[in-house]
């Protein structure tokens, strides 16, 4: 014959807060101290978690570095460099100028190519690659496809195609010629 175990309380509770950690405590108590018991242990975990949510905030503060924020450079503070690389990325996408349309008269007035030729004049400096001259001797500057549209028009709108010449040079250059005067 199988014994059941005694589950009855071996010691009632009385008070009003009992310590209810045993099992034998939780069944001895009433239901009201259950109540009572369950709100006691949500107050002190609130307090307990209050507590450590304070101390990971002092921690927090006390550690905390003051790095000074950058500011950002003002257009003039800028290098030249990085500004001539972002604008050579922006021509490495497809341009509006189709191939054929470069070797015309009116690739030259196109804003494809006015832009193009804008960064290679910041690029390279007003100044004749060939001779040497500068607008400040009285030059006129043009940009010069090393490798002439006509031969060549997919590389019409690359800058790396491009070298900046004074009109005499330019002229005497011709599209025959594709010497690369670029030091």
């Amino acid at each position: 014959m199988l014994v059941q175990p005694n589950l009855a309380p071996t010691k009632k509770v009385t008070k009003m807060n009992p310590e209810l950690h045993t099992a034998e405590a939780w069944m001895a108590a009433t239901p009201t101290q259950r109540r009572e018991f369950i709100a006691k242990v949500r107050v002190e975990v609130r307090a307990r978690d209050s507590l450590a949510k304070q101390e990971r905030l002092r921690i927090k503060e006390e550690s905390k570095v003051v790095i000074p924020k950058k500011k950002k450079p003002t257009r003039r503070q800028r290098s030249t460099e990085a500004k001539i690389l972002s604008q050579i990325k922006q021509y490495d996408r497809p341009t509006k100028v189709k191939n054929s349309g470069v070797t015309s008269a009116s690739f030259l007035s196109s804003y494809e190519w006015r832009k193009v030729r804008m960064v290679a004049l910041k690029m390279y400096g007003p100044k004749c690659q060939c001779c040497g001259a500068t607008p400040a001797d009285g030059a006129v500057m043009n940009v010069d496809h090393i490798k002439p549209r006509k031969l060549y028009p997919s590389l019409a709108l690359d800058v790396t195609n491009l070298q900046i010449l004074c009109h005499p040079c330019n002229h005497g250059k011709g599209n025959w010629d594709q010497t690369d005067w670029r030091a």
